[in-house]
This record gives structure tokens, C-alpha cells and sequence, in this order.
């Protein structure tokens, strides 16, 4: 991987899901277990570790991928996220919005099951190639759901900027009352 990529960033290049959020080392959604090989944070964090961790996580062999720059090669136990039937669903793009914030705004049908989210609340959606990303609730009325992908340059929202259009297919979990 290049000089100074981080860990996380090498992963969902190459295709690897791994459960994040706020790519900036402070939700913890992407800590993982350092099973071996040497890991660095960035110098903004004083040669210390980002505030998602601490001192006895870090003592435990656990890293944050989304600031864990590698200095040898790696072996990382990485969490998975299940998704249970009962709060999953396929769903169907509507459209694609783009916001003035940079944000695009994603109207969604459900296709095979119905689950009940309120604006407020959060969905994970995920591609057909594996990309996921949770998503804040920002509306929907009459079976279209509403939900807000931020330009935080996560995977997920470069594929749905790039690709998705209207009737592209897309997996709902959910809904969660946070963020990661």
C-alpha cells in the first residue's frame, strides 16, 4: 500500500468490508485486534493514539484502522457486523439527490420486506459489491424512505455519486437509534 495510508483505507480499496464511520479516529467503529506486525498513528495525535482508543485497548493488542498507519506487514481480526432477517430488506433506488452540502439525498423503495424507521434514527445500506455505510433518516412518506449519504469520502457515497440510478437494487438494516 502506499506511504501513509492508513489501514483502513488499503482495506475498502481492495475490496475488503470493514465496519466504520467517522474515518477520523474517534467513533471506534473500526477497532480491531492487532494479531501481528507493527502498527503507527499519525503525528497530529503527539505521537500518542487518536481519543477512539485507550491506553488499556491499545495494551490489549487492539489498533483503529482508520488511523493505524502500518510499519511491517499485518494480520488484523476485524469485527463483523450481522445482519439479522428480521431488521433486513432489499430496497430499490428512487433517486439520487445531490445537496448543496455535498451530501446526496437518497430516496429509497423497499422491495421484498418493509421495516419501520423514523427520521432520526439510522439504516445501514449496502451495494451489491459490499460497500456499507450507516446512514442517517431524514424522511419518507407513502413506502419511499429518505436518507441522507454525507461526502465524507467514504466508499459507499463515491459508488452511489458515481454509478447508482434509479431501480439499482440496495440491502437495508436497521433501523439503529446511532451512529456507530
Amino acid at each position: 500500500m502506499p506511504p501513509g495510508e492508513n489501514v483502513l483505507a488499503a482495506a475498502l480499496a481492495a475490496g475488503i468490508a470493514i465496519p466504520y464511520s467517522c474515518r477520523a479516529g474517534r467513533c471506534a467503529s473500526c477497532k480491531s485486534k492487532l494479531v501481528s506486525g507493527r502498527i503507527e498513528y499519525p503525528v497530529e495525535f503527539g505521537g500518542g493514539a487518536p481519543p477512539g482508543i485507550t491506553a488499556a485497548e491499545i495494551a490489549r493488542g487492539e489498533v483503529l484502522l482508520c488511523q493505524a498507519r502500518p510499519r511491517s506487514d499485518l494480520s488484523v481480526e476485524v469485527r463483523r457486523v450481522p445482519v439479522r432477517a428480521s431488521n433486513a430488506a432489499q430496497a430499490e433506488l428512487v433517486a439520487v439527490e445531490p445537496l448543496p452540502i455535498g451530501a446526496l439525498l437518497l430516496r429509497l423503495r423497499f422491495i421484498d420486506a418493509s421495516i419501520t424507521v423514523r427520521p432520526g434514527q439510522f439504516i445501514d445500506l449496502r451495494n451489491h459489491a459490499g460497500d456499507a455505510e450507516r446512514l442517517p433518516v431524514v424522511g419518507g412518506s407513502a413506502g419511499i424512505l429518505e436518507v441522507e449519504s454525507p461526502d465524507d469520502g467514504g466508499t459507499l457515497h463515491r459508488w452511489l455519486a458515481e454509478h447508482a440510478a434509479a431501480g439499482t437494487q440496495l440491502r437495508i438494516a436497521g433501523p439503529f437509534d446511532r451512529p456507530r
